[in-house]
């Protein structure tokens, strides 16, 4: 199930990517990370509050786990502004090219709370390939 539903989390994301991309053309990238994040914070709020009934808990965590909502932030916008100048496919691409590289790093030393799991060399093949394919696709269009 959790295999399913992170493929289903990179359907979504192509999704926001292209309207958020359409989004930012009329009202810019600033503009489109603040509805984007209101709508979804509203929509949340709703669900918690109306639906499962439950109150909101922000409980005791360290201080960087907050900086999830910063990166959303940074993503919405970034990945807004590249849609227009290079398109959803090498968005896409370079956006999952750099969320590899950054799990590498984040696993391999187990940051952020993350399960440490040690870099394999074995893994060196898949990571070029993935380099292989940005260059391709950047090529291509």
């Amino acid at each position: 199930m959790a295999i399913f539903l992170v493929f289903l989390s990179g359907v979504f994301l192509a999704c926001m990517q292209s309207f958020n991309g359409q989004l930012s053309n009329t009202i810019g990238i600033y503009g489109t990370s603040l509805i984007v994040h209101l709508i979804g914070g509203s929509v949340l709020i709703f669900y918690i509050k109306a639906i499962k009934k439950e109150k909101i808990h922000l409980g005791p965590m360290p201080l960087y786990a907050y900086c999830g909502g910063l990166c959303g932030l940074i993503l919405v916008s970034f990945t807004s502004l590249s849609i227009s100048h290079i398109g959803n496919v090498l968005t896409t691409c370079l956006s999952i090219a750099g969320q590899v590289f950054l799990s590498i790093i984040l696993d391999h030393f187990g940051l952020f709370g993350v399960i440490q799991n040690t870099f394999n060399t074995k893994r060196i093949p898949a990571l070029f390939l993935i380099l292989l394919g940005v260059v391709l696709v950047s090529m291509g269009g």
